[in-house]
């Protein structure tokens, strides 16, 4: 079964859907006999090749290349200035895509947006393929094989009809969710108990009520072999909870645009970096290399032709020991309570503002003191006024409590240097 999917299935998909997953998965798999000099070689020479098309494709390189006086041949990373979303925003999308990239085989992609900032940027087949060929690496190292039967619990349907017939042909059970309920939750564990996936993915929130419930329901006793966490902060509480629910371990992972994949291992002794795929900095206020401690992670994707993000600073914080990650402090995804007992999580606000109102560049909810809801939005040129009142009839009628806009110009930062999603004034 897993020859079939992996060496016919996933190529035929790959040849189908005009990608390279499979031919990456057996070069990443074949990468982790390198010696760490192979591999400090193989990104020495991709960064040079990156540098040196940045220079002569895209605008904004372009530009600092010729004022700095440098060479992007002989350029070393940490000459290379550190760039965030507010520089690109400020500078605009094309000054950072490629001129030389066709717009046809570009995709558009918005970020996930879970700190309520969602981000849009380009990316190509090519580094989707590499970035899902380094996940799907990640599930290898845990045991899995391609065709064995998952479950991804998300938020929202699928996008297409092909994405559909993938979950066919990749054996996964999809499940959606809108707003979590008692009902919502028996109904997730049911499809569990029936239909036994090996593995199951999504994020910490709706699996920590999910366990939760379990917890509390002894009528459940299918356990996966692994389950693996994405897309927000997995607190250790989170961790112990699923884990005691479910009977095996938890699997973090941590990824954001212009970042290589970075997993948890399977022995638990910290997080891995698809060294393949890209650079991650750690750095602290000062821009300096820590090796010991907190600091932000700055990366470098070396795959995406169409929009390099080059010394990117995602304004994630993570805690490193002797060089090497062993905690993700940077997102927080909340929920927040409805009147009639559901709850909602961030990502359905999330797919809410990235659906609707591309007026919106960001978000935050407060819940405050007297119960009402206030949206603060940091609003572009396309905003009206007849935005916020869509904003405040649909959210009144779902929350049940009275809804009021609040227009800013940006959003606090937290102390893990992320701007929190959901604030409790009580």
């Amino acid at each position: 079964m897993a020859f079939l999917h992996e060496h016919i299935i996933l190529p035929l998909s790959d040849l189908v859907k005009g990608e390279q997953v499979h031919r990456y998965l057996r070069l990443l798999r074949e990468a982790e006999q390198w010696t760490p000099e192979q591999m400090q070689a193989f990104l020495e020479k991709r960064l040079r090749k990156l540098l040196v098309y940045a220079a002569k494709e895209v605008p904004f390189y372009r530009d600092w290349f010729h004022n700095h006086s440098i060479d992007p041949a002989t350029a070393r990373i940490e000459q290379m200035p550190i760039v965030d979303k507010a520089i690109m925003r400020q500078e605009g999308l094309e000054r950072f895509a490629a001129e030389c990239f066709p717009p046809k085989e570009r995709i558009t992609t918005r970020s996930g947006g879970s700190t309520g900032e969602p981000f849009t940027f380009y990316e190509t087949k090519l580094s989707y393929s590499v970035n899902m060929a380094a996940k799907l690496r990640t599930w290898y190292q845990a045991g899995y094989r391609m065709g064995d039967r998952y479950m991804k619990i998300t938020n929202g349907k699928r996008p297409s009809k092909i994405k559909e017939l993938q979950d066919i042909a990749n054996n996964c059970l999809y499940v959606p969710f809108y707003s979590i309920t008692d009902d919502t939750l028996k109904a997730i564990l049911d499809t569990i108990e029936q239909k036994k996936p090996l593995y199951i993915r999504s994020y910490p929130s709706p699996l920590y009520l999910l366990a939760r419930y379990r917890n509390g329901h002894h009528d459940y006793h299918f356990n996966p072999r692994h389950i693996f966490t994405t897309g927000s902060t997995l607190p250790e509480d989170y961790r112990n909870e699923i884990e005691s629910a479910f009977g095996c371990d938890v699997i973090d992972s941590y990824s954001c645009e212009g970042t290589p994949n970075t997993y948890e291992t399977h022995v638990h002794n910290g997080y891995n970096v698809t060294g393949y795929y890209g650079i991650i900095e750690v750095l602290d206020e000062d821009n300096r290399p820590v090796t010991d401690g907190i600091g932000r992670v700055i990366s470098t994707d070396l795959w995406n032709l169409a929009h390099p993000f080059i010394r990117y600073d995602t304004q994630d914080l993570v805690e490193v020991k002797k060089g090497r990650i062993i905690r993700i402090m940077g997102r927080q995804c909340e929920t927040l309570l409805e009147a009639n007992g559901k709850l909602l999580t961030v990502h359905n606000f999330t797919h809410y503002f990235a659906d609707n109102f591309p007026s919106v560049d960001g978000w935050q909810i407060v819940k405050q003191k007297e119960g009402n809801i206030r949206f603060r939005l940091v609003a572009n040129s396309l905003y009206t006024p007849d935005d916020g009142q869509r904003i405040v009839q649909h959210w009144s009628t779902i929350i049940g409590k009275t809804v009021a806009i609040e227009l800013v110009d940006n959003l606090p930062l937290m102390d893990n240097n992320k701007h929190l999603s959901i604030i409790d004034e009580k």
